[in-house]
């Protein structure tokens, strides 16, 4: 299986059965955003300046189901957290973050990792149901660098993070393995050669930490 990606990881894991997110799922979807802004600032494509995202470099061409993401943000000024908020979790209209999951279910689907199921008013809304392969190999990469002797990666510490604010974990691992895992990331984030995934994690609470608040602004 080639290497994935956090956003493709994530996805995989927070599709596993019915393969969609409800709408009043919020810490899941404010997650899959939260993932791919993760994964495009880990490529170098942009920075987040107190509540604005900035756009500094080309998406490389392996990253393309990212396009959506990038494209919207993608601007001659820098875009609040909070313009991206209402676009992907807040509009009437869903049409964006359908946009960019359908990129990320689409590169899961070429790799034969997700199967497509229709639903809605005219089976307009497609559906990415992960493979028990899939899930096995997310949940293995995972049980590997943090329950095993594996060398611990940002992307697998920084997975793990948005899994956990997302309240998944508890779908594939016990609760013992749960406290194990915790126990063995807080080691690691500090340990000197932990400095960077300690960065990746704090960039992703901060970041779900603001999308999170607005999101319940604009619910209220």
């Amino acid at each position: 299986m080639r290497d994935l990606s956090i956003t493709q990881e994530y996805l995989i894991c927070a599709m596993h059965g019915k393969g969609k997110i409800s709408g009043f799922n919020v810490e899941k979807l404010v997650c899959v955003v939260a993932s791919g802004l993760l994964e495009l600032k880990m490529e170098n494509c942009i920075v987040l300046e107190k509540k604005k995202v900035r756009v500094t470099g080309e998406l490389p061409a392996e990253k393309m189901y990212l396009k959506p993401l990038y494209n919207f943000i993608n601007q001659p000024k820098p875009v609040k957290i909070e313009k991206i908020i209402e676009e992907y979790n807040y509009s009437f209209s869903d049409r964006k973050l359908r946009e960019l999951i359908g990129a990320v279910g689409t590169s899961l689907e070429e790799m034969g990792l997700v199967s497509i199921t229709e639903s809605g008013i005219n089976s307009k809304r497609k559906n990415y149901i992960p493979t028990k392969q899939a899930v096995h190999y997310v949940v293995d990469l995972i049980r590997s660098e943090l329950l095993e002797d594996g060398e611990i990666t940002e992307d697998i510490a920084c997975l793990v993070a948005l899994l956990e604010r997302s309240k998944i974990m508890k779908e594939y691992f016990s609760s013992f393995e749960q406290k194990e895992i915790k126990h063995k990331l807080k080691e690691i984030v500090n340990s000197d050669s932990g400095l960077l995934i300690k960065e990746m994690i704090d960039y992703i609470e901060n970041l779900i930490a603001i999308m999170t608040v607005l999101t319940v602004m604009n619910t209220n």
